[in-house]
């Protein structure tokens, strides 16, 4: 299980951008988690952004529609810079779905 809370003393920042070019610093987050990768227009873009904008050490998080494990393998050979830590299925919002979870590796 992953609960994610952050303090701050200002408004909540919403922003729209381009997942295939995201308006942000290399390595700034421990976390990137997208359920919409299967919806980019390109794939390997989408999945390189997250990557860049993830710390070494730190994850990457994709939610699909269910899928098999060839599927899964698909998924994670699009995150080069990574290596797979867990996969499964599970029902969210009264749909079946896929969690991958990835590393990024520390010597990139």
């Amino acid at each position: 299980n992953v609960i994610g809370v952050e303090l701050i003393e200002s408004l909540l920042l919403v922003s729209r951008a381009n997942p295939h070019n995201l308006p942000l610093f290399d390595r700034a987050f421990d976390v990137a988690f997208t359920g919409h990768l299967m919806g980019a227009l390109y794939l390997l873009r989408n999945a390189e952004e997250m990557e860049r904008t993830v710390k070494k050490g730190g994850v990457c998080v994709v939610v699909v529609d269910e899928c098999g494990e060839e599927e899964v393998n698909e998924i994670v050979r699009l995150f080069r810079r990574s290596r797979l830590l867990s996969s499964c299925d599970f029902t969210l919002n009264g749909r079946r779905v896929a969690r991958i979870i990835m590393r990024k590796k520390l010597l990139i």
